[in-house]
Order: structure tokens, then sequence, then C-alpha cells
């Protein structure tokens, strides 16, 4: 193929992309000015939220997909971090699959542990916790976990990096707090790798409650969605090793979050973030959401004619 043949064969991708392209940001920018409550510009964007959706619609930076997949990310650690170092940051995986049967899933909660935690590696929240000794419908976790691999997440909100990942289902050592509680979750909002907010996640599948802080682990005047009545429970043990790691591993980068999971025991990477909630998520009181993103000095990587 020619260089002009293949320009005119992106041309022509990127004319049927158009509409498309065309409804699905005028959607998009219904649904920002409705759970906003302002009007956003993402082509010139100046608040978090509105960079978020401008990073969606147009950067395309290659490191996106693998950062985004569950699996693929451990080797963008390992690169960072070293091989032996990423390893012992991530719990084992046990198990993976394309095709997660019943037998597959057995066999995982046959394993000599607490119970599993059976995860997608293309999108967010598509998870199954199962513990062990309890009883659990084998049948329904396949189906819903097949269901899960056979769409593309986040396609709806432009989320663009997952749409290239090819999906599969894993399995993970559940980690539990002694009561029997899950992990909770530390969040770390990082800016060209320096960390500028600290959000912790308790009891997130009982009584969710979020805490925000600064990374010298100040709190700060800041709510987001989840409000229940948890009590704080303190600064995680192991905070200054995650904070250390997450600013090294968020330095390439002119925004990332950086998620944890953690108990009294131990921590683990979790995910590394770049939509966060896909840039829908109000900020109370709402000028954080103006004063993140003057943080937030955006290098894109821009996308090609006929790109998704």
């Amino acid at each position: 193929m020619t260089g002009d043949d293949s320009l005119w064969s992106r041309l022509r991708a990127e004319a049927a992309l158009r509409p498309q392209r065309r409804a699905q940001i005028a959607a998009l920018r219904a649904l920002f000015t409705e759970r906003l409550g302002y009007e956003p510009d993402f082509d010139h964007p100046r608040t978090f939220n509105e960079k978020i959706n401008h990073r969606k619609i147009h950067d395309r930076n290659p490191l996106f997909p693998r950062i985004s997949d569950k699996l693929d990310v451990r080797d963008v650690v390992a690169v960072i971090l070293g091989s032996d170092r990423a390893k012992a940051l991530f719990l084992p995986v046990l198990s993976r699959t394309a095709r997660p049967t019943v037998a597959w899933l057995g066999r995982q909660l046959a394993r000599p542990v607490p119970g599993v935690a059976v995860k997608t590696n293309h999108g967010c929240g598509w998870n199954l916790f199962l513990r062990a000794g309890q009883t659990h419908d084998l049948r329904a976790a396949s189906r819903r976990l097949s269901g899960w691999l056979k769409r593309t997440y986040g396609a709806e909100m432009m989320e663009w990096a997952y749409a290239a990942i090819p999906p599969c289902a894993f399995a993970e050592t559940l980690m539990l707090w002694p009561d029997g509680r899950l992990a909770d979750d530390v969040k770390f909002t990082l800016f060209d790798g320096r960390c500028h907010m600290v959000q912790i996640e308790q009891d997130r599948f009982g009584d969710a409650t979020q805490f925000f802080f600064d990374r010298d682990w100040n709190r700060l005047p800041l709510q987001m969605q989840k409000q229940g009545t948890s009590p704080y429970i303190g600064r995680p043990r192991g905070y200054g090793r995650m904070l250390a790691l997450a600013e090294e591993i968020g330095a390439g980068f002119d925004y990332l979050r950086v998620d944890f999971m953690y108990t009294d025991a131990r921590f683990a990477l979790n995910e590394l973030t770049l939509y966060r909630g896909s840039g829908l998520n109000p900020f109370r009181p709402p000028e954080w959401d103006r004063r993140l993103g003057d943080l937030w000095k955006m290098r894109v990587v821009p996308r090609r004619l006929g790109q998704a």
C-alpha cells in the first residue's frame, strides 16, 4: 500500500467514525452537565473532570491500553520498578482463562486460601469475591463472567484504552482484614509524579466511606460519592512505602492514579487508573474540580485519522 493509499484509507475511516464520535461527545456533554452542573469545554479543558474527558476523546498514548489491562500492567510496572520489586508488589495470579467455566471456578475455590477474587482484566468493577467454606452458585458466576468477557468496558463513555485489551478472567487470593472484611483501598492522585491527594476507601462493599488527605496526611475538606458511617481507622500501615512507590510509578505521566489494597498485614498494588470516575464525578465543594485541574499540565498523544 502506498502512502497515498494509506492516507485515503485513514480518511475514509475517519469519515465513517465522525458521526458516531459526534453523537458520543454530545451525549457525554449532556451527561456531564447533568451530573456536574456546568457546561463543559472538552476542547479547551480547565477543570479536572473536563481534562479526564479530553483524555478520553483525544489522547491515544499507546501505553494506556497496557496500563488499563490488569494483567499487562504488571509488565509495565516491572519496567519502571524492576521485575523483582514489581512481582513483590502484586498479588500472585493463581490462574487465568478466556473461558471461566464452572470447573475452572471450582478449581480456584479448591485452593488452600481464604477465598478468591475473580476479576476480568479489561474493565473496572467486573469482579467476583468468592469466600472459601461458603456455598456459591458457580453456574451463575460462570455466566456472569462470560457475559463480561463479551463486552467492551467503557465504550459508551469513550474510555478508549479498554477497547484494545484482549479479555480474560483471572483469580487472586482474597485479601481480608482479621474481622473478615475485604481489604480497603488507598488511592494516590499524582500529577507529574507528585502526589496531591490521597483517597481512602473503607469497607467499600459494606458501609462504604471515603476520606481524603494530602500527601503529608492532613485531612482535606473534600467529599465525593461514598459517605457511609464507618469510623476512620487511621493511616494505613506502610503508608510511607506506598506513597514512595506511587510517586515512582507515576513519574512519567501527567496524571495518574495509583491504587493499592491494604489490610493490617500487608498492601498490594491493585490497578493504575487513567479515567477517574470517567470524568463525571462531582467534587464537594466544587472548587476542587478546578484546583486539581490547575495541577494537571496535559501532554496528549493526538488521535490519528481513523483511529477509534
